[in-house]
């Protein structure tokens, strides 16, 4: 099974972080088709949308941590995952003639934070994947929910250097916790509400359910707590013609707080927990190798305005 676990590494680690991938490059996370409302709130109640000013620049800071164990040498078979330092610029904002706005996220500085003990051998190539995102870019059109509804992700060749984990966390962080996405009905404090995916990876599938509630409003600002829940039913995905992936079991929790401000297209602080299991097999007409993983993250997100 060794000779395929190069090959399996993209998709397989997209399986324990649950977003999608395609065989040439990882690709962003679906957008938030709907936003459930669960739970108005007390009243008064108010609309929440955000509103842009044009020009509006923003500097953040995330910072994800990682540690985890396996029953397999997850550095064998995925790569060695390091945990980022990213300062990120976006703006200069456009609006949108639909009362959206458009804005360009780049990766200004991207820094390696990596486990202890890595050979040396490892060292040089996980530092390579983190560096390879300093000066990435996309470009996303957002709706006063702070809804996607269009985006722009160049992909160039020196890109496949970086680790498919974090490419997808990124995604993840964008979508689900830098910009809060905001139901249609007016809510007061206690409001909460859901966002729900069905994300597929080649043949199987994995379901996020998102929840925030509204803790505190104070003017243009509010804070939410928001609550992560990852599942997979047991499944089979092919591979190719020869190796399948059977998922016996994958659940991921997380809980965290986002500050959020409706004049910025990120918010201004965010921190996430999260713990995931996962029980998987690879399966080839010579063998069937299973592989057990936990996973703990920890993420901080901060965020200035510069006009």
């Amino acid at each position: 099974m060794t000779q395929h676990r190069s090959t399996l590494g993209a998709c397989l680690v997209a399986l324990l972080v649950t977003c999608g991938c395609k065989k040439d490059k990882p690709t962003p996370p679906p957008p938030e088709l709907s936003v459930s409302l669960v739970e108005p709130g007390d009243k008064p109640h108010q609309v929440l949308r955000y509103a842009i000013y044009p020009g509006t620049v923003v500097r953040s800071v995330l910072e994800v941590r990682t540690a985890s164990t396996a029953t397999e040498d997850l550095q064998d078979i995925f790569g060695v995952l390091p945990g980022v330092r990213l300062d990120l610029r976006a703006g200069p904002t456009v609006s949108l003639e639909n009362r959206g706005t458009r804005y360009v996220l780049r990766i200004s500085r991207a820094t390696a934070i990596l486990p202890e003990g890595i050979e040396e051998d490892r060292l040089d190539g996980a530092q390579e994947g983190v560096q390879a995102l300093n000066n990435m870019r996309g470009r996303f059109d957002l709706s006063d929910r702070g809804i996607v509804i269009d985006s722009d992700v160049p992909w160039t060749k020196g890109q496949e250097r970086i680790h498919p984990r974090v490419t997808i966390m990124l995604g993840n962080v964008r979508s689900a916790i830098a910009t809060v996405p905001l139901p249609v009905e007016p809510v007061g404090v206690g409001a909460v509400w859901e966002v729900r995916r069905s994300v597929r990876l080649w043949s199987a599938w994995v379901t996020q359910v998102t929840r925030y509630e509204l803790v505190d409003r104070m003017g243009d600002r509010f804070r939410v707590k928001i609550e992560v829940q990852q599942s997979a039913p047991t499944q089979i995905a092919d591979l190719n013609p020869k190796l399948e992936m059977h998922v016996r079991k994958y659940e991921m929790q997380a809980e965290g707080q986002a500050l959020v401000d409706l004049g910025l297209p990120i918010a201004v602080e965010a921190d996430l927990e999260s713990h995931s299991e996962a029980d998987i097999a690879l399966v080839s007409p010579e063998q069937t190798e299973p592989v057990q993983s936990v996973r703990h993250s920890v993420l901080r997100l901060t965020t200035k305005s510069e006009r």
